[in-house]
């Protein structure tokens, strides 16, 4: 008698076998596709929390110029455009600093605008420049002392060209609070408005929402919320004042009141107590320049003019 299989046992074991291979494979892809979504979802969200600090430190150091006249706009500005994971809003705002911005240089080809106040618009565009591109959060930088002077602020900022900050980002929703809440006021009875009448002055918070594209089709999209205070808002709400008493009773660190330009002396000497002079928050003044800054500490040099 002859051992061997038969051809039905043979049949069996190639079907038991490539069963066993479809699970493994199964298995395996299971195993890649959830790894390669946690570290985009990682990257994504380390991606996303960069984007939110650069525009907490851009919303930190917004800037308030006291020189330029009242009818220009010098403030913030905010254009509410839908809700939640279909909102495309946009921020414009003055500010110092390099948030955004890095090494930019102005039209001029030499000067950083870090180191001079400059206007900074973000918003969100299905494409890129001139529809070419990937779309996401875009942003614009320019200062308005370098513009000619047959170009208004708006033909100013049209010639700038935009550039992409993140193209994970497909909405931001943007909430505004105008001053701060009453002491026995909930959190939740807090009413953040989706609109922003002056242009000439700083809100007290901004609330931003970016939502990310999800990591998979069909998913729903990741939301990250940040509530940011503005250090200035209460100058640009009383340009006359530095410390929302009237500018003849400024005071500098450690000094007496008066119109004295220096630490710890009273008299008429200096101009640090004249209105339309930068004041820092607590009292400190920032010679030289015509606007409000975050920040304490010593006095700064001024940077840059009107914008």
């Amino acid at each position: 008698m002859k051992n061997g299989f038969t051809l039905l046992e043979l049949m069996m074991s190639i079907m038991i076998l490539s069963i066993m291979l479809l699970l493994s494979f199964i298995c395996f892809h299971a195993v890649v596709s959830s790894w390669t979504a946690g570290l985009e979802m990682s990257d994504s969200m380390a991606q996303a929390d960069y984007v939110m600090n650069q525009i907490e430190s851009a919303l930190r150091s917004a800037y308030f110029s006291t020189t330029v006249p009242k009818e220009m706009e010098r403030g913030f500005a905010f254009n509410d455009d839908g809700e939640g994971e279909d909102a495309h809003d946009s921020l414009e705002w003055m500010k110092l600093g390099r948030a955004f911005v890095g090494m930019l240089r102005d039209v001029d080809g030499k000067t950083e605008l870090a180191e001079i106040p400059h206007r900074v618009r973000l918003f969100v565009s299905e494409e890129g420049e001139d529809g070419n591109g990937e779309g996401g959060l875009m942003a614009k930088a320019w200062c308005n002392d370098f513009r000619d002077e047959n170009e208004t602020d708006e033909e100013r900022e049209e010639s700038i060209k935009a550039y992409l900050i993140s193209s994970r980002v497909m909405a931001m929703d943007c909430k505004i609070l105008g001053e701060p809440p009453n002491q026995d006021q909930d959190a939740t009875e807090v009413e953040w408005k989706d609109e922003w009448s002056s242009s000439n002055a700083l809100p007290y918070k901004v609330s931003v929402t970016l939502y990310l594209k999800p990591v998979k089709e069909g998913e729903d999209p990741v939301a990250l919320t940040r509530d940011i205070t503005i250090p200035v808002w209460k100058y640009s709400q009383n340009p006359g004042s530095a410390d929302g008493r009237k500018s003849g009773r400024n005071r500098t660190d450690g000094g007496q009141s008066g119109k004295t330009g220096q630490s710890g002396n009273s008299g008429k000497t200096g101009n640090s107590g004249k209105s339309g002079q930068p004041v820092q928050p607590g009292g400190n003044v920032r010679p030289g320049a015509g606007g409000m800054m975050p920040g304490a500490g010593s006095p700064m040099p001024g940077a840059g003019g009107p914008m």
